[in-house]
């Protein structure tokens, strides 16, 4: 699952992703993967459209990789949303980097 994260991050490709529990599929875009300090795999992806327990999008959402059950590469590309709060040089989020755009 980390390889096609990653190869969808250095592609800026939109994924359609089922995650755990959910009663549907979510459309994200993955920016970042990373090992958190608790030694937990995360993506954070911004989630523009599908499933929402909140039902507010569109919005970041931090995702275990271990929780992805299935995923799908979009051939949409997105664009780096640093505008709207990703910043990979926080090393405090993200003290470890698998992978980023």
């Amino acid at each position: 699952m980390i390889d096609e994260l990653c190869s969808a991050i250095r592609n800026k490709h939109s994924v359609v992703l089922r995650y755990k529990n959910d009663r549907g599929d979510r459309i994200v875009e993955p920016h970042i993967v990373y090992e958190a300090r608790n030694g937990n795999i995360l993506v954070d992806v911004y989630q523009t459209s599908g499933y929402s327990s909140t039902g507010k999008l569109p919005a970041w959402r931090p995702l275990l990789v271990d929780g992805i059950v299935a995923l799908d590469i979009l051939p949409d590309n997105f664009e780096t949303r640093t505008s709207e709060g990703y910043n990979p040089l926080n090393k405090k989020r993200y003290p470890r980097i698998i992978c980023k755009v």
